[in-house]
């Protein structure tokens, strides 16, 4: 195990301390049979990964009454189309990727932010330019289907280059190709996320042209259908499983990184950048209460200008209404639970795989 790796006993043993403990009663397992729940997360984004590689090294899911598959995919587009076609349940991503699928996707509910995440722009070490207006004339490269993608080309309009898709050859690229794509001089700079972005600058494969200064968040969802089956209360129950991932994560994050660079086959030293730009992974959290994984109005309004902007550059084909596909209830109603102690015994959390 590695950097800031904890016993497990330690960490449930810290827990216990808080007094968040219900009775035992309470603490007892969900009676009846678990509902099963078909997962996807992406192998090539950091910092949520390590999040469902805990679910599903752990016990965390069954503690909460959920007994969960797992499917893996590069980046969002395809985990998106994936939930539309129903192999997956839920919808992982960030905002552009997650909203469009749900707009697909009949019932289907965002129920929280999952994690923070750093994107911006690398170019080829031998780009002669120093700023955004510098890719004018250039070739550059990115996952359409993403929020990195639409986000990065509106900073670039604010930089000076009024018509990108006219001014710039913009060419769609999966983030698994990239690092190929700017060895080979295919293309002069590439919009991207951690791991891949720190893979690029520390494998001298690129440079960073601009960052991001607020960065994003990823967002999560879960099909109509599962949502009819399931209720409110599998909702529920599915967001108190992922904030105690998180908690537990913080405090054992060595073996969260292992896990997820075993499944992205790539170092696991390439995620420590990411998880610090996350607000909870970057340093152990003592008390799960203190958790919040609520969208803001705002955090919704700026999405919004996303899938606007995707409209506008004619890759949306009709605009979609943000805010309708959020639903904040079950994850009000689950950090009320936990805030009160109701939530299963944290001392029970295991490694089971």
């Amino acid at each position: 195990m590695k950097r800031r790796t904890f016993l497990i006993g330690a960490s449930a043993a810290a827990a216990g301390a808080t007094g968040l403990f219900p009775h035992p009663a309470i603490m007892t397992a969900r009676a009846g049979t678990p509902a099963k729940v078909t997962l996807g997360y992406q192998t090539l984004w950091a910092g949520g990964g390590q999040i469902f590689e805990t679910l599903r090294h752990t016990n965390i899911l069954e503690l909460n009454g959920l007994q969960a598959d797992f499917k893996t995919f590069t980046f969002g587009g395809p985990l998106g189309e994936a939930a539309v076609a129903g192999s997956i349940d839920n919808i992982y991503a960030a905002d552009a990727p997650t909203l469009r699928a749900a707009a697909r996707i009949p019932g289907a509910k965002v129920l929280h932010r999952t994690h923070d995440q750093r994107f911006g722009i690398v170019v080829r070490n031998d780009f002669k330019g120093t700023n955004l207006a510098d890719l004018k004339g250039q070739k550059l490269s990115g996952p359409f289907g993403t929020t990195v993608f639409p986000r990065s080309i509106r900073a670039i309009v604010a930089a000076g280059i009024k018509q990108p898709f006219k001014e710039i050859t913009i060419v769609n690229q999966d983030v698994a190709e990239q690092a190929e794509a700017l060895k080979a001089g295919l293309v002069d700079g590439v919009t991207t996320w951690d791991p891949t972005y720190e893979q690029l600058l520390r494998q001298k494969i690129g440079r960073e042209l601009w960052r991001d200064p607020k960065g994003a968040s990823g967002i999560q969802g879960l099909s109509g259908e599962w949502l009819k089956k399931n209720g409110e209360q599998g909702a529920v129950n599915f967001l108190k499983a992922w904030i105690i991932a998180i908690w537990w994560t913080s405090n054992n994050l060595g073996q969260a990184d292992e896990w997820f660079a075993k499944t992205s086959r790539l170092e696991a030293n390439l995620l420590k950048v990411a998880t610090d730009a996350d607000r909870y992974l970057r340093s152990p959290v003592k008390d799960i209460r203190t958790l919040d994984f609520t969208v803001t109005d705002a955090e919704i309004a700026e999405s919004q200008g996303v899938l606007d902007f995707l409209q506008e550059q004619k890759l949306l084909t009709s605009r979609i209404e943000a805010a309708s596909y959020y639903d904040r209830a079950p994850l009000t109603i689950a950090q009320k639970q936990i805030a009160a102690g109701d939530i299963p015994n944290l001392s029970k959390i295991v490694v089971t795989a």
